[in-house]
């Protein structure tokens, strides 16, 4: 079973060649076999021109990587510019995109506060009060 559009013309060329070799037995398909002539001659333009545009989109895909390579270089180059003329602590390099260097925040102090020892949570809840007993 043929799979790629080479394989698929090389059997029309076999079909062709062998429909001219037994040209006086099928004397009804001449239109058929002109038919598949021409198409053939049309794939094979076709495919030169798909690998000419193929070469192309290639040239332009390497075009814009070189592009965006150095569009990055530059970048950098205005950022760094950016933090030479405002200074690395300024807020104004947000604007370019740079993270200015900032003081160091300490994170707050957790302080705990203990029970008194010895005390549990059982004997801080109030007890229910006990039944008077009777004096006689």
């Amino acid at each position: 079973m043929p799979r790629s559009r080479a394989d698929i013309v090389l059997e029309w060329e076999k079909l062709s060649a062998a429909y001219k070799a037994n040209q006086p037995g099928l004397a009804g398909l001449e239109p058929v076999i002109q038919e598949l002539d021409t198409l053939q001659a049309e794939v094979r333009t076709l495919g030169i021109q798909q690998d000419a545009q193929q070469a192309a989109v290639q040239q332009t895909t390497k075009e814009i990587e070189e592009r965006v390579a150095r569009g990055t270089l530059l970048a950098t180059r205005v950022r760094s510019a950016a933090k030479a003329i405002y200074g690395t602590r300024t807020e104004k390099v947000l604007e370019f995109g740079v993270r200015p260097f900032r003081k160091r925040t300490r994170a707050p102090k957790i302080v705990f506060i203990e029970k008194e020892p010895g005390t549990s949570p059982q004997e801080t809840t109030p007890q229910p009060p006990q039944a008077a007993k009777p004096t006689t």
